[in-house]
């Protein structure tokens, strides 16, 4: 009996787990939803994760090595322009290593905390560069090419423009997008403590500068590409012979002899070689053209003394040509008039460049909004001839970054009070109030003049229409340059305001394009997860762009009602771009533990 009652018991007991068994919820997949971004934070970065809901819920971090939670937190319902959301925080978690995200069936990525977790990603940049090269480089991703730049349109002679980096997924080199991989390279430059690192991202400013200083006309002023469009769209995006045409012709379009790539190419005489366009380029590119030779003046007088000289030159003489130039400056022209008067004033201490930047900070502040009470202000006009909110996508915050240099230039000057006054208008009752309006924290594209119609998507605050993205018509590209910049400026004025709530939104504009936005989406190749569908120009030159890692897409875009789109491949998205690449990797200079 004793036998047989053990038996009875077994059997039930066999029943029973085969009843629990097929009770059990089961499953194959792992919900990676919250978002966060997904290389990392210093140690005393403010630290967010986001998920779709309207109800409160906790959430958990975990070690990834001893599986232990470090920190509990809750996630609170913040609603914004996008749809609502959940936003955390766990910025008080300052133990290095590597963790995730969960809250009951949802998880997160995989991300470090670390004194330094962007050196990687930086890395990768920096060699996005070289693979960039064009000319006989032995990194360029099909070097050699391109070894009969140019024809100058303007007379047909050949002149050498050979070297320096493509832009975009493309084989145009421009000098108004392209001279931002200066500027961003010189920031990486000055944060790079290892010596070797230093070398490297030196090498590859040398090289990208050479082809400026081929580009520099006598008169001062660079020319403004060669590559890009003449008479049509692509007419000189492609591939040549790398053999040097004769000087002879008119400039004419003509169809390839051979090849898949059908579009008509602009040409001189009858040979392939690209065409040169000598007008000036536009006056942002000149200033940033200033702050790069200037800057290598200090940097290689060192061990290169000749070198040094001739970039000290060629940027002094740039600036003379900008200052006699007749324009009516934008905000972003005047921003980088001070950046540049500010470089040269580094490197020579002549009173004339403090003295000019201090005029054009003046001049800048005239075209700031103010106004009392609950009224939208801070942001700027497009000029003193122009009313409307001034607006840019790719051109960057340099109004904001520029006076906080200043001020750090010149912190006893008497006019510290009046640009103190322009960073606050500007980041706190400008960016920091947009920034509120959505769940990520994002700043604008921009605003819209009162009496236009609505832009799409219905947003308005006070008298004024807004949109995050660009409208997706004609020409529109990503947000990445936009908000990495204002990163940039508003990771400046928190320590000069020593404000954390505008260190949070700097990192908030990282996070963003390395994951934290609604599709969980690093648009930095070969970083983090999830990249939009590359971009593949296979229409004007075969063979394509390849992928580049450490290459920044454009960024997310938006649909005509203003909410994110990953697009599908599309150029406005998915295409590299260098503006792009270099104030995302400013920006993470400006967000690394050395300048906490």
């Amino acid at each position: 009996m004793k036998i047989r009652s053990e038996i009875i018991l077994g059997s039930l007991l066999i029943m029973m787990q085969a009843v629990t068994a097929k009770g059990q919820s089961f499953s194959r997949d792992l919900q990676v939803s919250l978002l966060t971004n997904q290389v990392g934070y210093t140690t005393a970065a403010p630290k967010t994760c986001v998920t779709k809901g309207n109800v409160n819920r906790p959430f958990r971090v975990v070690d990834v090595l001893t599986q232990k939670v470090v920190f509990e937190g809750t996630m609170k319902t913040r609603p914004g322009d996008f749809g609502d959301y959940l936003v955390g925080d766990f910025s008080k978690l300052n133990k290095e290593g590597r963790f995730y995200l969960t809250s009951d069936t949802l998880r997160s990525y995989p991300f470090e905390i670390r004194r330094d977790p962007y050196h990687n990603a930086m890395d990768l940049i920096v060699h996005y560069f070289a693979l960039q090269r064009c000319g006989a480089s032995t990194t360029g991703y099909l070097s050699p090419c391109h070894l009969d730049d140019g024809k100058r349109i303007d007379t047909g002679k050949h002149q050498d423009v050979t070297g320096g980096w493509h832009d975009a997924s493309d084989l145009r080199k421009w000098v108004g997008a392209t001279i931002y991989g200066m500027v961003g390279l010189a920031k990486a430059y000055e944060f790079e403590k290892d010596e070797t690192k230093r070398m490297k991202i030196l090498d590859e400013l040398m090289w990208g500068n050479g082809y400026f200083l081929k580009m520099q006309e006598p008169k001062g002023y660079l020319m403004d590409f060669i590559g890009g469009e003449i008479k049509q769209a692509g007419d000189s995006n492609r591939w040549t012979d790398n053999q040097i045409g004769q000087e002879e012709g008119e400039p004419h379009l003509q169809s390839p002899g051979s090849g898949k790539s059908s579009l008509k190419v602009m040409v001189i005489g009858s040979e392939d070689d690209r065409v040169i366009q000598t007008r000036p380029s536009d006056m942002i590119s000149q200033y940033h053209f200033i702050v790069a030779d200037a800057f290598l003046f200090r940097v290689t007088r060192p061990g290169n003394k000749e070198y040094a000289q001739k970039c000290l030159v060629a940027a002094e003489r740039c600036f003379d040509w900008c200052v006699n130039a007749k324009t009516n400056p934008s905000p972003t022209e005047l921003g980088a008039s001070i950046l540049a008067a500010l470089e040269l004033y580094k490197t020579t201490k002549s009173e004339k460049y403090k003295l000019y930047a201090v005029n054009q900070a003046g001049l800048l502040k005239k075209l700031q909004v103010t106004a009392g009470g609950d009224t939208l202000s801070g942001f700027f006009r497009v000029s003193s001839k122009k009313e409307e909110p001034y607006k840019n996508i790719w051109n960057g915050c340099l109004e904001l970054i520029s006076v906080c240099d200043l001020i750090t230039a010149f912190p006893s000057h008497r006019d510290v009070p009046a640009w103190k006054e322009t960073v606050v208008s500007y980041s706190r009752q400008y960016l920091a109030v947009m920034a509120g309006r959505n769940s990520f924290s994002i700043v604008p594209f921009g605003l819209y003049a009162p009496g236009e119609q609505d832009p799409g998507g219905s947003r308005k605050i006070g008298n004024y229409w807004y949109r995050y993205f660009m409208f997706p018509e004609k020409w529109w590209v990503g947000i990445n340059a936009n908000i990495a910049s204002s990163g940039i400026g508003m990771a400046k004025a928190a320590r000069i305001l020593k404000d954390p709530e505008l260190q949070l939104l700097a990192q908030r504009q990282l996070d963003w394009i390395v994951g934290a936005n609604p599709f969980n989406s690093s648009t930095i190749v070969g970083v983090g997860y999830n990249q939009p569908k590359p971009y593949i120009n296979s229409n004007e030159f075969k063979p394509a762009t390849p992928l580049l890692p450490g290459a920044v897409m454009n960024g997310l875009g938006g649909d005509k009602d203003d909410h994110p789109v990953q697009g599908s491949g599309n150029y406005n998205i998915s295409e590299y771009w260098t503006p792009m690449v270099a104030y995302t990797l400013w920006l993470m200079t400006e967000l690394s533990g050395e300048r906490q």
